[in-house]
């Protein structure tokens, strides 16, 4: 692989990271209510969502459901009903905050993982991110899985540690500042936003 443009891909992609979307906001929450050694089952679940997600567009499953219109507005469908679901069981589900150094979470890690890794495999903006950028880097006189491995792991790799990076920055301001009351709110807005997320995503529907 050309490295120039491997260099590219991750710039490219660590803007695309680190831009505020539901898995950084889903990753901040969680380090809020849990802290930061509860969180990583999130942070993996997500990086096992998208790396699902690129091996599927490197395979060119995800070109055959666009070229299917009623499986691509299927797959959109499920990931704006996703994204639904989730702000609002931030809003009506009460969740309680511990804001001690080892707390016994009320949220099973296999729960965690789960919930982040469907909010990653069930967002289009990974996927079209992928269909974008990898037409462009592969090079398809050489072994393209290889190639399409490497784009992969530096993704999910640069997620990971974007997404620790939040939960950390989380972990330091649910101890000094951050009171169950003050959590409520955050989850409500985080609520909204998610919402807002999946109407955007319903919008561009049509």
């Amino acid at each position: 692989m050309n490295w120039v443009l491997w260099v590219s891909f991750a710039a490219i992609s660590a803007v695309n990271i680190v831009t505020p979307g539901p898995a950084n906001l889903n990753t901040v929450r969680r380090a809020m209510q849990l802290g930061i050694n509860q969180v990583a089952p999130t942070i993996f679940g997500n990086a096992l969502g998208l790396a699902v997600g690129g091996a599927i567009c490197a395979a060119g499953i995800t070109s055959f459901v666009m070229a299917s219109d009623w499986l691509w507005s299927l797959f959109q469908w499920v990931g704006v009903a996703y994204l639904a679901w989730l702000g609002v069981k931030l809003l009506i589900r009460k969740e309680t905050l511990s804001l001690n150094s080892i707390t016994d979470a009320a949220v099973p890690a296999r729960a965690l993982f789960s919930e982040a890794f469907l909010l990653a495999a069930t967002n289009p903006k990974a996927l079209l991110f992928y269909m974008a950028l990898f037409p462009q880097i592969l090079d398809p006189e050489k072994g393209l899985a290889s190639q399409a491995g490497i784009l992969i792991l530096t993704y999910c790799g640069m997620s990971i540690l974007s997404l620790s990076t939040y939960s950390a920055l989380a972990h330091v301001f649910r101890r000094r500042f951050v009171t169950q009351s003050k959590y409520d709110r955050f989850r409500q807005i985080s609520g909204v936003i998610l919402i807002g997320f999946a109407a955007k995503l319903f919008s561009n529907m049509h």
